[in-house]
């Protein structure tokens, strides 16, 4: 872990920085241990690092760099090479598992991002049914396979993170909560057979990034913001789950950083139920005690709203103090927009070349 307080540290770092490169670096920021500075990461999905500054200098084109996966690497590339974070991410939202289990979704263009507008128009059994490795072959998923295949050579020695949505977020993106609430009701065994289907074909598909060149699997769980619907906690039960999906990662050599929204103490400790590399929190969570609590390296981030409204100098200083009250990697906050202002993003990679 990234400890500056160590004695001789700034002379024993600086010569292991020259000797680490950026997977390097990220790999053993995962690991736990120490590392010459802390890496700062633009993982996509969930947590955007596309802007209008990187869309009007390179002109690659949106909303085509969804549906196309030589577009969509060299979206993630370009912002790699602006921005100057120790990774590339794809794909570059969030839609995707939704969308080819039957979610209606909104592709979005130049100035917004795609998002689910409707829940699929069949029935939750023929889902589960559907919910198959074949759905590799289907939607926008083969793209993204493409996409990080591409990324292997096109950046060369760059860790290539691969983005997929967490097992209560996709459920809650096929289903209504109160409808679950009902059908759990009527049916103790329905979510069980809900997850246990998408989770194969979650596993499918973080099993196929890895094996096309992803070197992290972040799992991104915006659904565990909401909390308890009516004493039912969907977070709580898909927790087993993620232990499943890191184990398919982890047997191709990735690691896995689990993001999860909401900024409660009470999903920290349960995250404890969980076997991932490292875990990624709002910038609500304390880092220092999230690390204390789970024992693994912590993603820290800074509030989105200082991000879009701020100047870079306040990035600065909120980036350094999350490291300092304990975060072992820093990461733009997520459900970032188009309209980000650039420099607040690449502050942050510059804050990890400037912290004592």
């Amino acid at each position: 872990m990234y400890n500056p307080n160590a004695p001789g540290w700034q002379a024993r770092e600086l010569r292991r920085e020259r000797e680490l490169n950026r997977r390097e670096i990220l790999m053993a920021a995962l690991a736990g241990e120490s590392t010459p500075r802390f890496p700062v990461i633009g993982p996509g999905g969930l947590i955007n690092v596309i802007t209008r500054t990187v869309l009007d200098r390179f002109g690659i084109p949106l909303p085509a760099a969804h549906y196309s996966g030589v577009m969509m690497a060299e979206l993630a590339a370009a912002t790699y090479d602006m921005a100057g974070f120790d990774n590339v991410g794809v794909p570059l939202c969030l839609t995707v598992e939704a969308e080819v289990l039957g979610a209606r979704v909104e592709i979005g263009d130049s100035t917004a991002l795609p998002r689910i507008v409707a829940f699929p128009e069949i029935s939750m059994e023929d889902i589960i049914a559907n919910a198959l490795p074949g759905l590799l072959q289907h939607g926008r998923v083969p793209q993204v396979l493409r996409s990080v295949e591409l990324l292997r050579d096109m950046r060369p020695g760059i860790p290539i993170i691969g983005n997929i949505a967490g097992p209560a977020t996709l459920s809650a993106s096929l289903i209504r909560p109160s409808a679950m609430i009902e059908l759990v009701k009527k049916d103790p065994g329905f979510l069980n057979r809900l997850l246990e289907g998408i989770v194969s074909f979650l596993c499918a598909y973080a099993e196929a990034m890895v094996e096309n060149g992803a070197d992290i699997i972040m799992i991104h769980e915006p659904a565990a913001r909401s909390g308890s619907y009516m004493g039912f906690d969907l977070f709580h039960n898909v927790l087993p789950y993620f232990n499943e999906l890191s184990r398919y990662a982890h047997l191709g050599g990735a690691r896995v950083i689990l993001h999860v929204c909401g900024g409660r103490m009470e999903q920290v400790r349960m995250c404890r139920e969980t076997d991932v590399d490292a875990y990624s929190f709002e910038a609500e969570v304390d880092p220092g005690e999230a690390s204390a609590i789970l024992h693994k390296p912590i993603v820290g981030t800074v509030p989105s709203s200082l991000v879009h409204y701020f100047p870079p100098e306040m990035v600065l200083e909120e980036t350094l103090m999350a490291v300092r009250n304990g975060a072992a990697i820093m990461a733009p906050p997520c459900g970032l927009g188009l309209d980000t202002p650039f420099q607040n993003l690449r502050i942050m990679k510059e804050a990890s070349h400037r912290f004592s």
